[in-house]
């Protein structure tokens, strides 16, 4: 009991002491860290489709025109040639290779042509 009572008188800081905390070198470690969080994330970022990771860079879509919700028209490029493929839920189908390589502004046009069909003069 009266181990509880001098426990109860002595004040609470020096029941609650511990080691001092230097916030300007805590928050200066966090940036930091934070920081090297960030940077790494816009690396791997930057570095997604790179050989280092494995991917290719020899395969590239050129341009795409959706027909439908799920229905694709694609301008893919392989090496140095083009393919025009039909892309659905259920597969892809390849339509033709080009014999001529197309600019991606060029590709654009030619799928929206092919979207809207050949048109008709009416007399």
């Amino acid at each position: 009991m009266p181990l509880l009572l001098m426990l109860l008188l002595l004040p609470n800081l020096a029941l609650a002491q511990g080691p001092e905390v230097r916030w300007d070198s805590w928050a200066l470690s966090s940036l930091l860290v934070i920081g090297i969080i960030l940077v790494l994330g816009w690396l791997l970022r930057r570095l997604r489709g790179a050989s280092l990771l494995g991917g290719s860079r020899q395969l590239k879509v050129v341009s795409s025109l959706a027909l439908g919700q799920r229905e694709r028209l694609v301008v893919v490029q392989v090496g140095e040639e083009q393919y025009l493929l039909g892309v659905t839920a259920q597969q892809i189908s390849g339509l033709g290779k080009l014999d001529i390589p197309l600019a991606p502004e060029q590709a654009s046009k030619l799928l929206s042509k092919r979207s809207t069909g050949p048109k008709h003069e009416s007399s």
